[in-house]
C-alpha cells in the first residue's frame, strides 16, 4: 500500500471517504511541473525587462507570473486521484471543486496523456472515462503509470472475485 507517496493532507482526505474494508492501493502524486507556465512567464518578464528596458511591462508580467504560481499552488492542493480496492476517488476543479467516487463497474478506462512538456519533465495527464459521456482529467500526475497499473490490477482482482 502506498499512501506514503502523497502528502498527509491528501491521504487523510481520501481516507475519510473510505468505506469499511476499503484500502488505498495507489495515490497520484502531483508533479512540480504544475509550475512550469508560471516559471516561463517569470523568465519572459525578466528577459523582457533586461532586453527592452520597459520596467512597467516587465513588472506586470512578473505579477502575472506570481498570480499563475498562486493558482498552481491552489490547484496542486486540490487535485487528488486515489485508487482503492473497490473504486477510484478523484477531486478536481478550482472554482467548483468536484469530488467523484467511481466504482470500477462505472469506469470504462483510465488513459494517460503525455504532451511534450510531460515527456520532458516526467508527468502525464490521467483521463478517467466513465460510462456515458463523462470524463475527468487529472493533470500533472508524476506516477501516472503506477496509478494506471494499480487500477488495472484492482479491476482484474474485482473481476476474479465476481466469478
Amino acid at each position: 500500500m502506498s499512501t506514503e507517496s502523497t502528502s498527509g493532507k491528501k491521504a487523510s482526505a481520501a481516507e475519510e471517504r473510505l468505506l469499511p474494508g476499503e484500502v488505498i492501493i495507489e495515490s497520484a502524486v502531483i508533479h512540480a511541473g504544475i509550475f512550469w507556465k508560471a516559471g516561463a512567464v517569470f523568465i519572459i518578464a525578466v528577459l523582457f525587462t533586461l532586453l527592452t528596458g520597459i520596467v512597467q511591462l516587465g513588472m506586470l508580467l512578473g505579477v502575472v507570473a506570481v498570480l499563475m504560481a498562486i493558482y498552481a499552488i491552489i490547484k496542486k492542493e486540490i487535485l487528488m486521484l486515489v485508487v482503492t480496492n473497490k473504486r477510484v476517488l478523484a477531486r478536481y476543479g478550482i472554482l467548483q471543486v468536484d469530488v467523484v467516487d467511481i466504482h470500477f463497474d462505472k469506469l470504462e478506462s483510465m488513459e494517460l496523456e503525455r504532451m511534450l512538456p510531460g515527456y520532458i519533465m516526467g508527468y502525464s495527464n490521467v483521463v478517467l472515462m466513465g460510462t456515458g459521456s463523462r470524463f475527468i482529467v487529472i493533470p500533472y500526475v508524476a506516477n501516472g503509470i503506477a496509478v494506471r497499473r494499480a487500477y488495472n490490477e484492482a479491476v482484474l482482482v474485482s473481476k476474479e472475485e465476481k466469478k
